[in-house]
């Protein structure tokens, strides 16, 4: 058995995942998992629960790394871009993710509004039920789903909600070079995620390479991105993760991860581009 894997791509009930911080970090542990990165999408409130209940119970058994998934655009392609090793008191970033937080709140009202345009009768509250941090298209499911609208969360999705996915006016998403300079300056780096949802990736990723990302996911849920050679030939570093959002025959915790050897070389890259001026010391 593989020990002390990295996972840099999780997600919590602080976002869209289904497990509290406490369930994924010992999930993680039984997967021997040694260092984790809770990348909730646009808040760093699953990480600082996580990072509270590690430091008072679980220091000797798991290492957790400052991460988010922010929700950017470039060049008119919605783009998810995970940042690891940033200070997490950083004023500037947080300021970003406070603004995140209204602009997906903005989205929520955008695809209800919608929605009730087709007949339905859901209401604002009727999505506030257990939401913890970002609000989403899952809450919105959830919703529906409570409502005896659909039977099945995934039947939300396939039925109603996956045409919003990239119809969103793309001003409620921030610029991804913006971001990437933000998490740069926090002293942390980025990476794409999921790159194979990406419009003209090979157009786009190249650009965004010059202006500062560092990493590449090119696992993701067992599909290999056919163009990570290439990406990587020109300088971008493999970064791994389950992006695990719930347990189920779908979970891919403690698959799909690096090995200790790649994170540290990982992280020794991101060291050298920060000019070791990285904020997250291990």
């Amino acid at each position: 058995m593989i020990l002390n894997l990295a996972d840099l791509h999780t997600h919590t009930n602080f976002s869209d995942g289904e497990l509290s911080p406490v369930e994924i970090i010992n999930e993680a542990i039984n997967k021997k998992i040694k260092y984790l990165s809770i990348t909730d999408h646009d808040t760093l409130s699953g990480y600082n629960k996580a990072s509270k209940i590690i430091k008072d119970s679980y220091s000797k058994k798991i290492i957790l790394i400052p991460g988010v998934e922010f929700s950017t655009s470039f060049e008119g392609s919605s783009i998810h871009l995970l940042g690891y090793f940033f200070d997490v008191n950083d004023i500037y970033l947080n300021g970003i993710l406070k603004q995140l937080q209204l602009r997906r709140n903005e989205f929520a009202k955008y695809v209800l509004t919608n929605l009730n345009k087709e007949g339905f009768n859901i209401n604002w509250g009727d999505l506030l039920v257990n939401v913890n941090g970002s609000l989403g298209r899952l809450h919105i499911a959830y919703a529906m789903q409570r409502k005896g609208i659909v039977k099945k969360v995934s039947d939300a999705f396939d039925l109603y909600l996956n045409k919003y996915r990239n119809s969103y006016p793309e001003k409620y998403e921030f610029n991804t070079a913006e971001i990437i300079n933000l998490v740069n300056s926090a002293g942390g780096v980025c990476s794409i995620a999921h790159p194979h949802t990406v419009n003209n990736a090979k157009k786009i990723i190249p650009k965004l390479a010059k202006k500062g990302l560092l990493g590449i996911e090119v696992v993701e849920n067992k599909k290999i991105y056919k163009d990570d050679k290439e990406f990587i030939s020109m300088g971008l570093i493999k970064t791994a993760g389950s992006d695990f959002h719930r347990l189920g025959k779908n979970s891919y915790l403690g698959k799909n991860n690096l090995s200790e050897e790649e994170f540290i070389y990982f992280y020794s890259n991101a060291e050298k581009k920060l000019k070791g001026k990285i904020k997250w010391k291990f």
